[in-house]
């Protein structure tokens, strides 16, 4: 088997090291891609475990699964009953810097979508001449063509090939990369788009910028099961979504452009402050001038995911319920606590079978059998997880009866007293499957955590009040996230049909944290055509953060910065006008 086939194949399991891993690297079984100057991705065969366990590999090797931050239909319109309302883009004062005499449009920017893919008929990414703004596509679902160089799988389509396809007959047959989910297409008109067509005009908020896209293949079944994740759910690899980045800053580099992401992917695992591998990446990168990245803080609020436990030295313990819905077959919970703090739990089924306190014993996995709930509890403590340090108990409920579950935690180094515990993002669970006593903060998702990390949250911009599922902050260890608040409820945008068949254009509203991502993404990628025209010079992510923050909009009623909120509301033409022809 080569490399190419191991990357893809269902017997092949994917790690992601942050060292050498030597040890495996002349392994004729294994083959591996570097991803960056700090990790690698390896891919080892022929170990003969189909189902592994919590214990198979630590903790922070394995690749997490990502979500969409789902987009809600907020509502269709036909053609022709109204024109266009740019009322989100007018609140963050892009249209302002849209007309003359600052006339951005993104011009030269590559602003780039990692996600379910493009639509590339749809007439909101074609030029006034009917060729695509799309500068390439790498689909990591399609095997025919050639990949990138310097990755070993999918197929890459550039501009020319996609022309090509849009000439012909049967588009499919020369580039056959397709969005059938739509989230990627609808993220990437809200950014980019612009059309006038059939009666209708739309513009994004960077109607001139180059796009590029990464359509991710769907994760391998063993993760899948791993993590109990529903099928028919979409979820994407870790190690996908970093092998996408390391594809998108190569090309920005190749071409000497600047560099706009937008990331309309999240995870609940991790302790939500910046250390998933993902994470730790866009924060190198985000302090790499030319490159701009953008996360929406996700839909987790009000979602009943989190939850915030408090132990006095006096009680000892807290009890944590948890009611499972009707038809959920299982899922992961994580318990996070600051080193050097330790802790053990005890859990109870609904219907009164317990398992005792289970202290710490390092390097174990304990198998837990509710013989009357026919459930079956996974259980390892890690001491130290590598990357942070920090305290970790993973719980793993396989068949799980419905009803309510109690975990008794107890503290069994007492510092603060203070830990907490995540359930999966809400697609990868069943709606009624929630803490019966949650938190509403920190419900951010990674990579949004990331420093350097633009990150976004969520709200409506036709009477100014936060979105309601929108993540909130801080992160754990204290830092102020949310930066910014983007309109991200009732956004318009067209779709065209997903066959690509007469390409019907339609009309929708959407709401969610991905539609507020692209927002702000859109916004970052004006700002960097500026900087770039202007002869200045290139800006970080964080750079892009910082004037962002200056020239954001906030609310005499409010205090800033905030959980909700963070520094404020984006607003593109207070960042000129507090630049005042002086950028430094």
């Amino acid at each position: 088997m080569d490399c190419k086939e191991m990357i893809l194949s269902e017997d092949t399991y994917d790690i992601i090291t942050d060292f050498s891993a030597s040890e495996f690297l002349g392994d004729d079984n294994n083959c591996y891609e570097r991803i960056g100057e700090d990790f690698l991705i390896l891919y080892l065969g022929n170990l003969g475990i189909r189902n592994p366990k919590i214990d198979f590999f630590p903790y922070h090797n394995m690749p997490k699964l990502y979500g969409l931050m789902q987009l809600s239909p907020s509502g269709e319109t036909p053609p022709g009953v109204a024109p266009f309302d740019p009322a989100d883009l007018i609140a963050s004062g892009i249209t302002q810097v849209q007309r003359p005499p600052l006339s951005l449009t993104g011009q030269g920017v590559i602003l780039c979508f990692i996600d379910t893919g493009i639509d590339y008929q749809n007439p909101v990414f074609l030029d006034e001449n009917g060729n695509s703004r799309i500068l390439a596509i790498w689909d990591q679902t399609v095997q025919t063509g050639a990949p990138p160089d310097g990755l070993k799988y999918g197929s890459e389509y550039r501009r020319e090939d996609i022309n090509l396809a849009l000439r012909s007959e049967d588009p499919y047959s020369i580039v056959p990369s397709r969005d059938e989910n739509g989230h990627g297409s609808i993220l990437a008109g809200v950014a980019a788009g612009s059309v006038v067509r059939q009666g209708n005009s739309y513009i994004g908020a960077a109607p001139g910028a180059d796009i590029v896209v990464v359509k991710l293949k769907e994760c391998k079944q063993y993760l899948r099961s791993f993590y109990l994740v529903p099928e028919g759910v979409p979820a994407y690899q870790e190690n996908d979504i970093m092998a996408g980045v390391l594809y998108l800053v190569s090309l920005a580099k190749k071409r000497q452009q600047p560099l706009v992401i937008c990331l309309g992917l999240g995870t609940n695992a991790g302790s939500h402050r910046g250390g998933l591998p993902l994470a730790r990446m866009l924060e190198g990168l985000g302090s790499s001038v030319g490159i701009t990245i953008v996360a929406g803080t996700g839909n987790e609020t009000a979602r009943g995911h989190h939850f915030e436990g408090q132990i006095s030295s006096e009680s000892g313990y807290e009890d944590v319920e948890i009611r499972v819905a009707e038809g959920e077959n299982g899922f992961f919970l994580e318990l996070w606590a600051n080193a050097p703090e330790t802790y053990s739990v005890a859990i109870r089924s609904p219907n009164g079978e317990v398992i005792p306190r289970i202290y710490v014993r390092p390097g174990r996995i304990e198998i837990l059998n509710f013989a009357l709930a026919q459930t079956r509890v996974e259980l390892s403590y890690r001491l130290s997880v590598t990357g942070t340090g920090e305290f970790l108990a993973l719980l793993r409920f396989i068949n799980i009866t419905p009803g309510v579950w109690t975990v008794r935690v107890y503290n069994d180094l007492f510092i603060t007293g203070r830990y907490h515990m995540w359930l999966p993002i809400e697609s990868f669970l069943r709606q009624d499957t929630v803490f019966l006593r949650p938190s509403e903060f920190i419900t951010l998702t990674s990579p949004s955590d990331a420093a350097n990390v633009i990150s976004v949250s969520n709200y409506n911009h036709q009477n100014n009040s936060i979105y309601l599922y929108s993540g909130r902050g801080y992160t754990t260890d204290g830092r102020i996230c949310p930066d910014l608040a983007a309109p991200g409820v009732g956004i318009e945008g067209f779709t065209s049909s997903l066959s690509g068949v007469g390409n019907e254009l339609r009309r929708v509203q959407r709401s969610g944290s991905s539609a507020a991502a692209a927002h702000m993404a859109g916004a970052a990628a004006l700002f960097c055509q500026w900087t770039r025209e202007s002869g200045i010079r290139y800006f970080s992510s964080a750079d892009v953060r910082t004037y962002f923050i200056r020239g954001a909009k906030r609310d005499s009623s409010r205090t800033y910065p905030n959980r909700e909120w963070g520094f404020g509301t984006l607003d593109l033409y207070g960042v000129f006008r507090n630049l005042q022809t002086q950028i430094f």
